[in-house]
């Protein structure tokens, strides 16, 4: 009777048999052919295989228990080693017929005497892949099996001709069998990164710190506003990496089932009844792998510090608007781009209009943005349909009107305003009021009365609202940049100089928006201090 629900196949066939049919004769080749079929058999009466189909030197067969159907893999393997074969002459000693299999193990249900079902297709790919004499088996059959961690050599996830998804490939291991093969001839997957729709613009700087952050370090946050070139950071510096994590690295957008992206990412099915994070840590668990997930938020932290407790080779790229908050997290905010990045960045935007300008036209535009990328952005329609040079009047004359007013950039800005504390966006105010930003020493004196504007401060610089300058080793600068500010406060020829101090530097309704909310038809700060 044929197996049915869960059902293990194996296929095997003799490495190199046109060959060796040609070499040998027909009537030494039939000999060799004939012991090989016995042997198999014999084997397979003994484990409860069903036999499918034989061809030449081929078996096709289905088992009821995939713990059998390994089982006897290792029987077939070892009974060929031991067997006597015909010999070739004092020289060439007996000739043994080197064996490939392929096992795996999926829900398949017998018609017409056979199987039609896509998880056959798979096992014949398997069997393909496989070198003489060598086991090759999904990691579903040896799950299924409950093969001990010592029969099983993890190889990684291929890519199977025809087959969607990935295919986690396992070597079965028994004494008296050889261990040592080529890899599998077949391309494996390491990674899920989406493919550049164009180079993007190197940013060294900003990929170094995130090395240093992960030479310490199994989780990193990359934080900033949207728009801000977080994705295409993490996705170039990702790319690079390939080399360090044979376990792959993975791309997914965390959504709301963190668990269900990551197993699309990592091209598998779930599995009934379980749930998928549950499944995907068991794929990443013995795995040196780097999963980067975007747009993650807060309320998948719980997901990946299990992802980290129970998966200790893992690396994970959190990619969002603010940090995870989690034990052993490092933080880093995308900065500002140097000048020449910033001047590139612009003249991609406005090569993607069909303006021909490049990065020395948008120079000094860039540079009046302070290459606050999403300003960038904002101002590039302008850019395109004009000039460099009328864009950057534009921005003189007018600010906020240059950068979209209350579209784009400002929503951006608002949304980010909208999701820090009370305590962060009174210091915000306080630091968008002068254009040269203040020292640590200078925001605890100005907002001494409030409490937690220390951690405020903090909390301004995760979300990339506050940049950190560093004029001097021993000294650091945090400061508003310009478009954040003019959004929030207005051009800055519209307050007083800077020598009146930080206070001095606030127009005089600006002092109230301190102490009173701030109107959504006004300002762009929506702030209680």
């Amino acid at each position: 009777m044929l197996p049915a629900g869960d059902v293990t196949f194996m296929f095997t066939d003799i490495e190199g048999s046109t060959r060796l049919a040609s070499g040998l004769g027909a009537e030494r080749y039939r000999v060799v052919l004939h012991r090989h079929r016995a042997l198999v058999r014999e084997v397979l009466r003994a484990a409860g295989g069903v036999e499918i189909d034989t061809e030449g030197d081929s078996f096709f067969v289905a088992f009821h228990d995939a713990a059998d159907a390994c089982a006897a893999a290792v029987g077939i393997q070892t009974a060929l080693r031991e067997a006597d074969w015909p010999h070739l002459g004092a020289d060439a000693g007996a000739l043994r017929p080197r064996v490939r299999m392929g096992l795996h193990t999926g829900e398949a249900w017998p018609s017409a005497g056979g199987y039609a079902t896509p998880e056959v297709h798979r096992t014949a790919r398997i069997c393909s892949a496989a070198h003489g004499d060598q086991i090759l088996a999904s990691a579903a059959c040896a799950a299924a099996a409950g093969l001990p961690p010592s029969a099983v050599r993890r190889l990684g996830d291929f890519e199977l001709r025809g087959l969607p998804g990935a295919t986690e490939l396992v070597q079965l291991a028994a004494p008296g069998l050889p261990s040592a093969f080529p890899p599998p001839p077949v391309r494996p997957l390491t990674h899920h990164l989406p493919a550049d729709l164009k180079a993007p613009v190197e940013r060294p700087g900003e990929e170094r710190e995130l090395d240093r952050a992960f030479a310490a370090h199994r989780l990193v946050t990359l934080t900033g506003l949207d728009g801000c070139g977080k994705t295409t950071l993490a996705k170039a510096w990702a790319r690079r990496r390939l080399a360090f994590y044979e376990g792959g690295v993975w791309y997914c957008r965390a959504g709301e089932d963190l668990g269900g992206a990551l197993l699309a990412a990592l091209g598998r099915r779930p599995e009934a009844m379980r749930p998928a994070l549950d499944t995907a840590v068991d794929r990443l668990r013995e795995a040196r792998a780097l999963l980067v997930l975007d747009d993650v938020t807060r309320s998948a932290a719980s997901d990946v510090d299990r992802l980290l407790h129970d998966c200790p080779d893992l690396a994970i790229l959190a990619v969002g608007a603010r940090p995870l908050e989690l034990r052993g997290e490092a933080k880093r905010t995308l900065a500002l781009p140097p000048p020449d990045a910033a001047a590139a960045i612009l003249a991609g935007y406005c090569e993607e209009r069909g303006a021909p300008w490049d990065a020395a036209d948008c120079r000094g535009l860039a540079a009046a943005v302070e290459g606050f990328v999403p300003a960038l952005a904002a101002v590039a329609e302008l850019c395109a349909l004009a000039s460099p040079a009328v864009a950057l009047r534009r921005l003189t004359d007018d600010p906020v009107a240059a950068l979209g007013g209350r579209g784009g950039l400002g929503e951006a800005v608002d949304a980010a305003v909208g999701s820090i504390s009370g305590p962060a966006r009174a210091v915000l105010l306080e630091l968008a009021g002068r254009s040269a930003g203040a020292t640590v020493d200078e925001v605890l004196d100005l907002c001494r009365p409030r409490d937690g504007s220390l951690e405020a401060l903090v909390e301004l610089v995760d979300v990339a609202l506050v940049v950190i300058e560093r004029p001097a080793m021993d000294r650091a600068v945090y400061r508003v940049p310009a478009p954040v500010r003019w959004l929030l406060v207005g051009p800055d020829s519209q307050r007083a100089p800077r020598s009146r101090g930080l206070r001095g530097a606030m127009s005089s309704d600006f002092a109230e928006r301190l102490v009173r909310p701030v109107s959504i038809d006004g300002t762009r700060l929506r702030a209680v201090a």
